[in-house]
């Protein structure tokens, strides 16, 4: 096995147990709201808390690890989320909840630009968009798919939801330790590092020696990216923090049930980034973000127009094609499309600057929203809010610059470098 194989395998998993400590609490709400008291306003507070200061930490621990090295960010961020995962089952108030799940975010937002732009860097040009779909994949198949089975399994046998969160922080320590004997930098990385280190400050970046806002704020697809972000990280975690309270108290699922409905989202999410990561890689980026977001609009419309009491079976079907659809944009709008219009240096600030909008407006804002309206009017209206971002992730996605390696070669009129600049930056900005 190769060694971005064996690199990609392991930041998944890093990914995937980043993704149960995050999602774990939304699959076990209706318990913690039963002992906490804890309102739908006070759900959505408390999931967007997270999204908020993940997006500080996503854009922070980007730009150091683009500068100062990707493994130690890794590894860092890594142990200290497993850390205030741990916490979280120690929590008694929602204060010290909201103080608990915001500092969690700031690590677990760390590692992400730092994964997604190494495995883009040491992966084959021709194969990138499947292997950098792993990444998010990874948090959709162990967080979205197996975290449900595992957190309903575990209430079952403690009948309690702290131990849940101590047992689900042992592995990402476990990861990190291992990420730091077995990663090394990518090239881009290293060579920037060792040029600092021998005095080198121009041949670095431009003008200095740290990678900037102003670097990766100059490319259209770094625009449109951060734009997506609202509505695609709007549907993920309006989603995944309100449909297990949807099916618990809507549909009158048992906690077995629902988490088995939410693991075939989960599944269907892997499923979806892999085939729609291999699918972009000939038919294009653009296009197939465009038919996701379509699709998983059409696919919440589903779960909403399902009766109550009707087939668990179909209910299940129409949550696996949600979470296909709708887990599929991550791997295009926040992996490839952006980091493939920028200097491979950039790469990693270029996936953190719509991540941390994203997590600011979608995740933290819109969940808070949905909170609300569920307060005021009933659980259909956060499916609703869910359904039409994929609608607007369609729309959004109509203005990227194709990047394809495949989809270019058959291309009659190629984008050029210049094609991915605004037009003010045109004939200013160097391609490497």
């Amino acid at each position: 096995m190769k060694y971005f194989q064996k690199l990609t395998i392991l930041l998944g998993l890093i990914w995937g147990f980043i993704a149960i400590q995050r999602i774990v609490i939304a699959i076990i709400m209706p318990a913690i709201q039963a002992e906490m008291k804890f309102s739908y306003t006070d759900v959505g507070l408390i999931i967007s808390i997270t999204g908020l200061i993940w997006a500080f930490g996503v854009i922070l621990w980007a730009g150091i690890g683009d500068t100062y090295g990707r493994r130690p960010v890794i590894v860092l961020c890594g142990i200290l989320a497993s850390v205030f995962s741990f916490l979280t089952g120690m929590v008694t108030t929602l204060g010290q909840m909201l103080w608990v799940r915001g500092v969690l975010g700031f690590f677990e937002g760390g590692p992400w630009g730092p994964v997604v732009a190494s495995v883009g860097e040491e992966s084959p040009p021709e194969r990138r968009g499947m292997i950098v779909g792993f990444i998010p994949g990874s948090f959709m198949l162990i967080g979205v798919c197996i975290g449900p089975m595992l957190a309903v399994a575990l209430l079952g046998y403690f009948h309690s939801w702290r131990p849940v969160f101590y047992i689900i922080s042992i592995p990402g320590v476990i990861l990190a330790i291992i990420c730091a004997f077995f990663m090394r930098e990518p090239a881009s990385v290293a060579e920037g590092i060792k040029a600092r280190k021998a005095g080198i400050v121009r041949e670095v970046t431009q003008e200095g020696q740290k990678v900037k806002l102003s670097d990766v704020l100059k490319y259209k697809n770094v625009i449109v990216s951060t734009i997506n972000s609202i509505p695609v990280m709007a549907w993920l975690w309006i989603y995944s923090g309100f449909a297990p309270l949807f099916l618990a108290k809507v549909h009158n699922l048992s906690p077995e049930m629902f988490g088995l409905a939410m693991s075939a989202s989960g599944l269907g999410g892997f499923i979806g980034m892999a085939i729609m990561g291999r699918l972009s890689d000939g038919i294009g980026r653009k296009t197939a973000i465009i038919l996701s977001g379509l699709l998983c609009c059409l696919s919440g419309l589903g779960v909403i127009a399902m009766p109550v009491g009707g087939s668990f079976g179909l209910l299940c079907v129409l949550f696996f094609f949600w979470g296909m659809f709708g887990g599929s944009c991550f791997p295009l709008y926040l992996g490839t499309l952006p980091a493939e219009a920028v200097p491979p240096k950039y790469a990693g600030t270029a996936i953190g600057v719509p991540t941390a909008v994203g997590e600011v407006l979608g995740a933290a804002v819109m969940p808070t929203i949905a909170g609300a309206l569920a307060d005021a009017f009933n659980l259909y209206a956060p499916m609703w809010m869910a359904s039409i971002a994929g609608l607007l992730i369609m729309l959004v996605s109509l203005g990227y610059v194709e990047t394809a390696p495949k989809k270019l070669e058959k291309m009659a009129v190629k984008p050029t470098r210049e094609d991915h600049l605004l037009k003010p930056f045109r004939g200013n900005v160097s391609a490497t």
